[in-house]
């Protein structure tokens, strides 16, 4: 064992110093950046929690408060939640990108295809599809929150 590390410490007095800093800044930059990059999904992931949670208040998670007019409802805290969606999407990996994206495509055809359907609209009030509506509707937000860490 004296051997070994007699070699190495005869290598080590030898060889020059300067690319073992250089390797040890990198990784201290790499470890910097990670952990910045970290705190970054975090935060983007708590701002997309609060401000759905926050635009869809009374509707989300139990429709307590369920407006008339949804589809104004819905469209008018449309910007905000896409602005939140938009931040998040650059930190969801790779693999559950597509996903992600399929469940933002699927709630915002919610109310720009069946909610503001003029059939649909008349026609939850007679048949009782507005239940069934606010289960889909808890399902597309369920769906869009599952991604968020």
């Amino acid at each position: 064992m004296d051997e070994f590390t007699e070699q190495i410490s005869a290598y080590l007095s030898h060889m020059p110093m300067w690319p073992l800093g250089l390797m040890a800044l990198i990784i201290v930059g790499i470890g910097i950046n990670e952990l910045v990059d970290r705190r970054r999904r975090i935060n983007a992931a708590e701002y997309l929690r609060d401000t759905i949670l926050e635009s869809l208040a009374g509707l989300y998670p139990d429709p307590v408060n369920w407006p008339q007019d949804i589809e104004a409802h819905l469209y008018a805290r449309l910007p905000a939640m896409k602005k939140a969606f938009v931040h998040f999407r650059q930190h969801v990996p790779q693999d559950q990108l597509k996903d992600f994206n399929k469940d933002w495509e699927s709630y915002c055809r919610f109310f720009y295809s069946e909610v503001s359907d003029e059939k649909i609209s008349a026609t939850a009030v007679v048949s009782g599809n507005d239940q069934d509506s606010k289960k889909y509707f808890h399902t597309l937000v369920s769906n869009l929150l599952r991604h968020i860490p």
